[in-house]
């Protein structure tokens, strides 16, 4: 059994069991047993709305002893408190399984972790890259000279324009 704690601290012990599995599927519209054709893990890892139902499926009858509604449990899952309850959902989901699926379901998760960690360090690398002002200032500064250009051929289009009726007698 997995464990997790909310934005309030509060522990949430996560079993994954056949209900469970049931039970989100019918709720939550997710088949938590499409955990091995690895899309489950990336739509789970990048919709946090759609984690979040799930989590509150899988802890619903938890939720329900404590009285908090699914709004409220959405509440409480921000920032690291999310990722703790994503990391447990996919730990439950391994703890499932027999030892051969487990194996594999962990490395699969290793593997996606690890995809992650790799996409964020590019990105931080791009960002920390001096050569990223100068292609923001380029952009920018085309961005301006485009709307230039627009605001020009618009000026010149609205001169050519008949006079309003206001100033055109009427006959």
């Amino acid at each position: 059994m997995s464990t997790w704690k909310d934005t309030q601290g509060r522990s949430w012990n996560l079993a994954i069991n056949v209900n469970t599995i049931k039970r989100v599927r019918e709720r939550a519209g997710v088949n938590l047993l499409d955990v091995f054709d690895g899309q489950l893990l990336n739509r789970l890892s990048e919709d946090p709305e759609l984690l979040v139902n799930t989590l509150y499926v899988v802890c619903q009858p938890q939720a329900e002893q404590q009285a908090i509604g699914e709004e409220a449990f959405a509440e409480l899952l921000v920032g690291d408190a999310i990722e703790e309850a994503a990391t447990a959902l996919v730990q439950g989901l391994i703890d499932f399984f027999p030892k051969d699926r487990r194996e594999v379901l962990g490395r699969l998760w290793k593997a996606t972790g690890k995809a992650q960690a790799e996409a964020i360090k590019l990105v931080s690398g791009k960002l920390d890259d001096r050569q990223i002002e100068a292609t923001i200032q380029t952009v920018m500064r085309q961005a301006s000279e485009q709307i230039d250009r627009e605001l020009q051929t618009f000026i010149a289009a609205s001169g050519n324009s008949p006079a309003s009726s206001e100033s055109t007698p009427v006959r």
